[in-house]
């Protein structure tokens, strides 16, 4: 690998579109390492942050978020960012679980239609009747 790599080739091995690395320099994300011929130029070490930001939008940070885990100086500035967002997904899991429960249960009813003859369907009907006071 070259030593330094043109913004092209960077973000062909990041798997990005130039743009998004402008973008993410116009915010302070990322910096080009050099410069040749008023060409933007990139070391590994950004190539390897750059797809560490690919990785925290992955797993649903936004770009401020991520923004605070890279500038965070110490453990105890990124692990609450962190933490905060592993919680969030606790609950969204959770929520899909249920989901999938619902689903599954219906896709076993042997009646016709899930809305008014299921009785699994029925009763989540009801819980959710009764959450909202509405029986």
């Amino acid at each position: 690998m070259p030593e330094l790599m043109t913004i092209g080739e960077v973000a062909h091995r990041a798997h990005v579109a130039t743009s998004t690395i402008r973008y993410y320099e116009r915010r302070g994300l990322l910096d080009a390492d050099a410069r040749q011929s008023g060409q933007r130029r990139y070391r590994l070490g950004t190539l390897r942050r750059l797809v560490f930001i690919g990785m925290m939008q992955d797993i649903g940070l936004t770009l401020d978020e991520v923004d605070g885990i890279l500038n965070a100086a110490t453990a105890a500035e990124w692990k609450p960012i962190a933490g905060q967002r592993l919680a969030a997904l606790d609950e969204q899991i959770a929520q899909l679980q249920h989901a999938r429960g619902l689903l599954a249960a219906a896709l076993l009813c042997r009646f016709d239609h899930p809305a008014t003859e299921c009785n699994v369907m029925g009763a989540e009907i009801d819980r959710r009747l009764d959450a909202s006071g509405a029986t």
